[in-house]
């Protein structure tokens, strides 16, 4: 049997061996199909290019999330300097205290309880 194939002393007969499947082959799309295709298609990249995550910090049953402080950093800031450009944000959250310590531009500074 020269079309048989052996496996450490197994032989496995040819017919054992599945066949691949064939696709059918796709349907033709229309121009109008095409374009609405496309259209989805630049609607998804643009809200992935645009998408900002969400981060939750969880300590002791108490949650906050990190937008919101953000956010919150920067009003709070705004209190202060209605016009200064943010260049730079840090945010350090110490869930502990239950509060959140901003600087912003690398000089101004603040608290925020959540």
């Amino acid at each position: 049997m020269a079309d048989d194939i052996t496996m450490e002393g197994q032989e496995i007969m040819p017919e054992a061996v599945p066949e691949k499947k064939q696709r059918k082959p796709r349907r033709k799309m229309t121009e109008e199909e095409k374009a609405e295709a496309k259209r989805k298609r630049e609607e998804r990249k643009a809200q992935a290019d645009s998408m900002k995550p969400e981060v939750y910090v969880q300590y002791e049953g108490s949650e906050a999330v990190i937008n919101d402080l953000i956010d919150a950093a920067i009003a709070n800031f705004r209190k202060e300097k209605k016009r200064a450009k943010i260049i730079e944000c840090k945010l350090y959250v110490k869930p502990e205290e239950r509060a959140a310590y901003y600087v912003i531009n690398g000089a101004h500074d603040g608290k925020i309880e959540y």
